[in-house]
């Protein structure tokens, strides 16, 4: 039974509500919108009673035919407002529903007065002047009070209406009989149905008068917003594309510095195992690792940009391309003269001149040189290894003894005092491990305190694992560090470029 009236009322809300929304656009005040929903609606409720009302009195016998048929093609004729309001026509159906309550009152009370003759003359003296009375307030709601003669003219026929109330039912032979008026007590009455009138007249102006510049205001409020709303939607629109054409352009700078750096399987050929850890903190980087065979050596490095993302990105390619003309087309071999001679380069072509003013860009780096070939000893087979660093230091691993090869304090560029580096020769055997590395990951912040990794943690975990496959090395160095980064309760961003490299001998 539930189900049923659910499922039979849900259909005449559906109805209900779509006649109620006819004609309503986003574009109208509130107050339009509310007085449109209000028009439609009291149209389809005058439509029900009316058609309710004379089907009763027609079943009953109460009412001559020839009236019935009048006034049901009346009753119909309300339900094209609605239709009218879709159409665009609501300035003249508000006054069309306005004017036709008090008519129909006018219409109705004769009727019930022929149908029940003097039986009810007290009963019909103030019912019909009450629905009047509150007639005269409908053109206020439904109005706009900006078409001011539609309200006028509203207002003078409902008034009309009131005043000559008695007039229209001596017409329709109708009089009081039992209930004599005369023009004293006549004038009397309407003097009291006028005053409250009045009142309620200015009360309700007042009310709309406040409720139209508040909504006005709060119209012109949504105006704004929408007029901000459109150049914000603009302006994101216009930033997106930005950002794409930023974003597809540092996607295709990350295509050809990939191009640049070496291919690292290559080292395969020079080393028993290695590994490569290269994880920029943007799309690219200011690390980079490059290396080359020259002769019977093989010239590996590892170098650290200043700053990270495009501007760093610039700094290394700058870094490449002067590493490749120094080592393959002028043949230099030895570390620190590596080192002296890109801090040349970089000086000249950044025009630093060493004033204070200057941008102290350059770069940190650690660099060998290892014969491809052994050499032999008292001792048996050993590979000549030459070094040299630029405040980034290389640790070696000799079965688990990890020995630390301190780099020079000064940038490969201007700086406020600049020796000339200095070659660290050591002999290494087979089996010998070297690691080399920029700064990022000691510098990374996270754990439980929210603090960087620092180098002691690093030595400690490369030492550690010193034993593993170079392979498993770089998972364990990556899964750490992401640990540390993410595992104890706070994101933390990257906060540089991470480069490590480990060669095995």
């Amino acid at each position: 039974m539930i189900n049923f009236k659910i499922d039979f009322i849900h259909p005449l809300k559906t109805c209900w509500n779509k006649i109620s929304q006819k004609g309503l656009k986003d574009e109208m005040a509130i107050s339009e919108q509310k007085k449109l929903v209000l028009t439609n609606q009291v149209s389809i409720l005058m439509f029900l009673f009316i058609f309710i009302y004379i089907t009763i009195l027609t079943i009953f016998n109460l009412v001559k035919s020839q009236f019935s048929f009048l006034i049901y093609p009346l009753s119909f004729s309300i339900l094209l407002i609605p239709y009218m309001n879709s159409k665009g026509f609501f300035r003249l159906t508000s006054f069309m529903i306005s004017v036709s309550i008090p008519v129909a009152v006018l219409i109705f009370s004769s009727l019930t007065k022929k149908s029940f003759h003097d039986s009810i003359d007290i009963i019909y003296f103030f019912i019909p002047r009450l629905l009047l009375l509150g007639a005269l307030v409908i053109p206020l709601i439904l109005i706009d009070i900006s078409h001011k003669a539609n309200l006028i003219l509203a207002v003078l026929i409902n008034l009309a209406a009131l005043i000559f109330y008695d007039f229209v039912m001596g017409l329709f032979g109708v009089g009081f009989g039992s209930l004599p008026v005369t023009v004293g007590k006549y004038h009397f009455i309407n003097i009291f149905i006028f005053l409250p009138y009045f009142l309620i007249l200015f009360g309700i102006a007042f009310l709309l008068n406040i409720n139209i510049k508040y909504e006005k205001r709060v119209q012109e409020l949504m105006e704004d917003l929408k007029e901000k709303n459109s150049e914000l939607e603009g302006q994101k629109n216009y930033i997106e594309k930005i950002h794409l054409e930023i974003t597809d352009s540092i996607n295709y700078a990350n295509r050809i510095q990939n191009a640049v750096l070496p291919d690292h399987s290559l080292l395969s050929q020079y080393f028993r195992d290695y590994f490569i850890l290269f994880k920029p903190r943007n799309v690219v980087s200011g690390d980079f690792y490059w290396f080359s065979g020259v002769g019977n050596k093989i010239i590996f490095c590892v170098a650290d940009c200043t700053g990270h993302g495009v501007p760093g990105a610039f700094m290394s390619m700058l870094g490449i391309s002067f590493l490749r003309e120094i080592i393959t087309k002028e043949h230099l071999n030895e570390p620190s003269e590596i080192l002296n001679k890109l801090r040349d380069e970089i000086i000249i072509a950044l025009n630093q001149k060493g004033l204070q003013s200057d941008q102290k860009d350059g770069m940190d780096i650690s660099l060998f040189s290892l014969d491809i070939l052994p050499q032999k000893n008292d001792s048996g087979e050993f590979y000549e290894f030459l070094w040299a660093g630029a405040n980034n230091p290389c640790w070696i691993v000799k079965k688990s003894n990890l020995e630390e090869l301190l780099p020079d304090k000064m940038p490969v560029g201007i700086h406020d005092h600049m020796d000339r580096f200095k070659t660290i020769k050591v002999q290494l055997k087979k089996g010998d491990k070297i690691y080399m590395f920029t700064d990022g990951y000691r510098d990374q912040f996270g754990g439980p305190s929210s603090k960087k990794f620092m180098s002691k943690h690093l030595k400690e975990l490369i030492n550690e694992n010193s034993s593993k496959c170079m392979v498993n090395q770089k998972e364990i160095l990556e899964q750490k560090i992401e640990e540390w980064r993410l595992g104890f309760g706070i994101k933390h961003e990257q906060t540089d470029d991470i480069t490590i490299a480990g060669l095995e001998i």
